[in-house]
């Protein structure tokens, strides 16, 4: 794979949840990436990957929903030649493209590995989008859209390390200009697997934090490049 530096990570900050909430928030990883499509065909997108925080590696994610897109991420996204519509495809053999794991629009409730995380053959099996969505070929989430992980006993949705600490990846926009999802808001609902209670809360995504900042630095994300073997 092959990507230019990131570009910049927005952090959300919680706008319902209570303090004993434990998934805390969500937040965007945003960087340009070129990837080969099927038939040759070279794509570079920015992308910008959403993810939920928590503070319980316990947590399990269930859903998103009444999401509404900020103004500035109301843009027709891109998606791959093999992978279109935004439940995650791959079909894998000759349709498995590099644009269709990394660069192609789509969202999920986690299920996916790997960082940036991969669109692989199976990954994010289930994800459902409920109506508000605006259906699988929308040129961007609706009002109030949401998305599921439609086979809960498969705990897609687990928490676990994410570019900036514990989380889980939720979607990824990539778009062939400038767009945000800053100020785009967002409700989730998660428990800590079968059988437990579920909770809610809501998030708004803003300007990244100093301290999330410094964290990406130690990470090493800022400025690293990649490429395939």
């Amino acid at each position: 794979m092959r990507s230019s530096l990131i570009i910049g990570a927005s952090v959300a900050t919680v706008i319902a949840a209570g303090a004993s909430a434990d998934i805390t928030g969500a937040f965007t990883v945003d960087y340009t990436t070129t990837q080969e499509d099927f038939g040759g065909v070279m794509v570079t997108v920015n992308v910008s990957d959403l993810y939920l925080s928590s503070n319980d590696t316990a947590d399990v994610a269930l859903n998103v929903y009444n999401m509404e897109m900020a103004a500035a991420g109301q843009v027709t996204y891109f998606q791959s030649i093999t992978g279109t519509g935004w439940m995650p495809t791959n079909l894998g053999t000759v349709f498995d493209t590099d644009a269709l794991r990394y660069a192609d629009s789509f969202v999920t409730i986690g299920g996916m590995g790997g960082e940036p995380p991969a669109q692989a053959p199976g990954g994010g099996a289930g994800t459902g989008l409920d109506p508000n969505f605006g259906g699988n070929t929308a040129a961007y989430p609706g009002d109030l859209a949401g998305w599921y992980n439609g086979s809960p006993p498969s705990l897609n949705g687990a928490v676990g390390e994410t570019p900036i600490g514990l989380g889980v990846f939720v979607g990824r926009f990539s778009y062939m200009g400038d767009f945000s999802l800053t100020d785009s808001t967002l409700e989730v609902t998660w428990n800590q697997g079968l059988g437990t209670p579920g909770q809610q809360g809501g998030f708004t995504v803003n300007i990244p934090a100093p301290g999330a900042l410094a964290l990406l630095g130690l990470a090493g994300l800022t400025g690293r490049r990649r490429r395939n073997g």
